[in-house]
């Protein structure tokens, strides 16, 4: 069942507006990318490589960057699962990612994460790069949580950090203070691939505190070069 069966029909004509609004601002905006963010999104990679699952992370408050991004190298990207939380608020993205053709994994390490990893495990399975918030759904902003490490190492698929930096924006009043690019916008894109091999010395065993503490570490700190933050 999609998720926008269960949206309440005002709910459903918000979603026709806004996908319509997002579709048309992703067509001005003017994305500049460095190095390792062109060789992904050159497709003959994809073609050549196959669709190899990789779990591709961001900071939560560039959520809609990401998604003008996935909008506009929709047929360059190797086959996406966004994960969404599993509350009333999450049935609203889960449409709206759907309605442009991607997949979504429902819940989070606090709400249904039984859901959540096994969701995870059927995209991993078909290959699906698997994207989500670094910081989570409820944050704290810009803290590294220790999830994409321990999936990482237990699948052995890498981990692509990326940042999405607009010249100029709206910035919600939310918990991450959420971006909105404005319109002809200029987007900065950076894009790091951590592979498992990395950190998995630090975590052979996945149970392992000090192994994951050091390992989200690391990831913070090869974040923190690409964004700055």
């Amino acid at each position: 069942m999609s998720a926008s069966s269960y949206l309440s029909l005002p709910k459903r004509f918000s979603l026709l507006l806004i996908s319509l609004f997002i579709y048309l601002l992703a067509k001005t905006l003017r994305v500049h990318h460095d190095d390792d963010a062109k060789s992904f999104l050159r497709a003959e990679v994809h073609q050549k490589e196959g669709s190899k699952a990789s779990f591709f992370l961001f900071w939560h408050n560039q959520l809609l960057l990401v998604f003008l991004i996935l909008i506009i190298y929709k047929k360059k990207f190797p086959p996406f699962s966004v994960m969404v939380s599993a509350n009333k608020d999450g049935d609203f993205f889960a449409a709206l990612f759907e309605k442009f053709g991607y997949a979504t994994v429902r819940g989070s390490a606090n709400n249904k994460s039984l859901q959540a990893l096994k969701g995870i495990h059927k995209a991993i399975k078909l290959g699906n790069v698997i994207a989500y918030a670094a910081d989570g759904p409820t944050g704290p902003v810009y803290q590294f949580k220790p999830g994409a490490v321990f999936l990482s190492h237990k699948y052995q698929v890498p981990i692509d950090l990326v940042h999405l930096e607009p010249s100029r924006c709206i910035r919600f009043k939310t918990w991450d203070r959420l971006m909105l690019p404005l319109p002809f916008t200029k987007v900065r894109l950076n894009w790091l691939r951590v592979n498992a091999d990395e950190f998995c010395d630090t975590t052979s065993q996945a149970d392992t505190k000090e192994g994951l503490s050091e390992s989200v570490a690391l990831l913070h700190e090869r974040m923190s070069a690409i964004s700055g933050k």
